[in-house]
């Protein structure tokens, strides 16, 4: 073995007859400085998911939920607390935690691309312990439920993502699991099998499966649709929890509008009671403010106040108080790992 010396490190290179892997040590060098940045994923996070409900995690990118649904799916162990999944702690009771579980991620490669979704079924339902022929069974009947008998032979790398994607959903169900988790399950879904999948967690998988669902999302519609309750997260923290409906109905307005005009609106919509200014913007020459309308107040009586004053209002838009409202609220943001401690139930204590 013969050293070779550098500035700053000492390799070691292998000869003829040693390992073709090579050993560096590193000592000192004055010009090199590194330091590890630790970020704090999830805080003090405390979850109670009964069975058969349908749980919705909402919250922009970044903010911590993929790392909860690793957390509970076992793929990451906590630095503190504890996480129960159908009673068994995913540390103490790891292999029963998982069979309890069927994962659905929406940003990762969780299928063989150089495989058909008819292989890639069958073999996740042979590794779930199914026989040969209960996985092709399961297989042929989830891939007729996603509607993708037509492209069951084909390989995954030349699927579009949204057939990808109902593969990976149907993946996730080979061993018909008691508990989901779906962490941004519609990526790549168009309009009608978005609708159609949402349709089948509903009333299939919920209401006549009875199945527990953990849904994280950043999508405020899918969330208000689907959930029983929601939780709001935010840096890692669950800032508000409760119905969909109870969250709403707790913001002080009802309905807001958004008028685009040619010049700011702000200084004069002050004056102007019983509104209350929600943010405003700028871009492209235009200005864009949304308001919040006070009771018996419609969005047209203040366009014509701000035609009055001689502003030109370009686009007009009412709407009603949403999920994303009470994010803003409780955040001051649109929707665009501490101590944790979470038990989803499936069987009834």
């Amino acid at each position: 073995m013969k050293n070779v010396k550098k500035k700053g490190k000492e390799v070691k290179k292998s000869g003829s007859t040693s390992s073709s892997v090579s050993e560096t040590k590193v000592k000192y060098n004055p010009f090199l400085k590194t330091s590890k940045k630790q970020t704090e994923a999830l805080c003090g996070i405390t979850l109670h998911i009964s069975k058969g409900e349908i749980f919705g995690l909402l919250g922009p990118n970044g903010a911590g939920k993929t790392t909860l649904t690793k957390i509970i799916s076992t793929l990451i162990i906590p630095d503190k607390g504890s996480v129960t999944v159908n009673s068994f702690d995913i540390v103490k009771k790891v292999k029963q935690a998982r069979a309890s579980i069927g994962l659905v991620t929406g940003g990762e490669r969780s299928l063989y691309w150089k495989l058909t979704p008819i292989e890639n079924l069958s073999f996740f339902g042979r590794m779930y312990y199914l026989s040969k022929k209960e996985s092709v069974e399961r297989a042929k009947e989830l891939i007729e439920i996603f509607d993708m008998k037509e492209k069951e032979n084909e390989l995954i790398q030349n699927l579009s993502t949204g057939q990808k994607m109902k593969i990976a959903f149907a993946r996730s169900l080979m061993h018909d699991p008691p508990i989901l988790l779906l962490d941004e399950y519609n990526r790549g879904l168009d309009p009608q099998a978005s609708k159609d999948l949402r349709t089948y967690i509903k009333k299939q998988l919920q209401q006549e499966q009875n199945k527990t669902i953990l849904l994280c999302t950043h999508d405020m519609n899918v969330a208000d649709e689907l959930s029983d309750r929601v939780g709001l997260i935010f840096q890692g923290k669950v800032v508000s929890l409760e119905t969909p409906e109870k969250l709403k109905s707790s913001l002080e307005y009802k309905s807001k509008v958004t008028l685009v005009t040619n010049k700011p609106v702000v200084k004069l919509l002050t004056s102007y009671q019983g509104l209350n200014i929600l943010s405003t913007k700028q871009a492209n020459g235009d200005f864009t403010t949304i308001v919040s309308l006070g009771n018996g107040q419609t969005g047209m009586e203040v366009m014509d106040y701000i035609r009055e004053q001689g502003f030109f209002v370009k686009n007009l838009e009412v709407n009603h108080a949403s999920l994303e409202d009470v994010f803003l609220t409780y955040t001051g943001r649109t929707l665009e790992d501490d101590e944790i401690e979470i038990s989803i139930k499936e069987v009834q204590t």
